[in-house]
């Protein structure tokens, strides 16, 4: 069974700390408690719960009730930015306009994935050829022209990159 994962929202500015609404602040129609929420996990920050809509990862911090009025807080640190971003596609994923995180480009995400899959290879105790072999094919990767291979050198790295990350 795969379990979600939760970030500290002081680690991962994609995470939404949501606090009750002050008293005296107005709402409009709509709020972000008619969202579905998953179950989620508590700790001494607060409920931590992610959204249906787009599954982004929303922090109700201290005594915080998902059922009432809520609003959204930006701690003002180098990640407000992100944090302001991650805010507006929680805000957009209510409305059903989901917003890809812009934090990491398709060929960072692609080059993740690549090590990913070279950690997987590395514990299942494939060589790095049978990985370079499964990550970029076997058209393009050969047996005569492996130790001069860029794509050899690019396995090591990835493999490299992916046990700093691990």
């Amino acid at each position: 069974m795969e379990q979600p994962v939760y970030w500290a929202p002081q680690i991962n500015p994609g995470v939404v700390n949501l606090v009750a609404l002050p008293r005296g602040l107005r709402t409009g129609q709509g709020s972000a408690s008619d969202v579905q929420l998953a179950a989620g996990w508590h700790d001494e920050v607060g409920l931590h719960v992610r959204s249906s809509p787009g599954g982004m990862q929303l922090a109700l911090l201290g005594d915080t009730k998902p059922d009432e009025p809520l609003a959204a807080i930006i701690p003002l640190d180098e990640m407000a930015q992100d944090r302001l971003q991650a805010i507006e596609r929680f805000i957009r994923s209510i409305h059903r306009q989901h917003l890809p995180d812009a934090r990491l480009t398709t060929g960072q995400r692609r080059r993740l994935g690549h090590m990913l899959r070279c950690l997987d290879g590395r514990e299942e105790q494939a060589s790095h050829f049978e990985v370079a072999t499964a990550l970029f094919g076997r058209r393009l990767v050969s047996a005569a022209d492996w130790h001069d291979s860029a794509f050899r050198y690019q396995t090591h790295r990835l493999v490299r990159d992916g046990l700093k990350m691990a």
